[in-house]
């Protein structure tokens, strides 16, 4: 099976490529969970909106998004991937596409509190309390650059070790 990673503004994938991204968060979200809310949110389409996903064969299997929160602050959402490709790394990947993406500004999402685990092995941290939308409990966490929590530590702050090492996506020219 072949893998193919993407990325993309709200203004530069074509209207066919967003309608697949919202068709598998659809499937994913809506039909599979049996949650009958509108996914489509208008973020989608704003102009600071950014867009990742991976396709196997031509079939879009996960997918995520990017929204800019104001005051430096990005906020990933919409992580999702197609049940019979999970397990096999894709939303990993596009987490860290993500992070590198958004450089040195801090990334919130509220996540699922039973996947809040899965992002934790990803570098991601608590940042608040639980809330429950639609039924389903979800936990707010955050992404917190290294370089942001070595200045803290350095300023008398709080702040944890980086996990892992750099990344370099897949899909760029080494």
């Amino acid at each position: 099976m072949d893998v193919s990673y993407f990325y993309g503004t709200a203004g530069e994938i074509d209207a066919a490529s967003l309608y697949r991204l919202l068709a598998l968060r659809s499937r994913v979200f809506v039909v599979a969970r049996r949650q009958p809310w509108l996914d489509p949110d208008g973020r989608d389409i704003e102009p600071g909106t950014a867009h990742l996903w991976a396709e196997a064969d031509g079939v879009v299997v996960s997918t995520l998004r990017l929204t800019e929160e104001g005051d430096g602050l990005l906020r990933m959402g919409r992580v999702c991937t197609l049940l019979s490709h999970r397990r096999q790394g894709h939303a990993t990947v596009l987490v860290r596409h993500a992070l590198v993406l958004a450089g040195p500004r801090p990334v919130i999402a509220d996540v699922y509190a039973r996947s809040a685990d899965w992002f934790t092995r990803r570098g991601f941290e608590p940042r608040g309390g639980r809330t429950v939308v639609e039924g389903e409990a979800h936990t707010s966490i955050q992404h917190v650059p290294a370089a942001r929590r070595a200045a803290a530590v350095q300023a008398g702050g709080s702040g944890s070790g980086q996990r892992g090492g750099g990344y370099v996506p897949a899909w760029a020219p080494t």
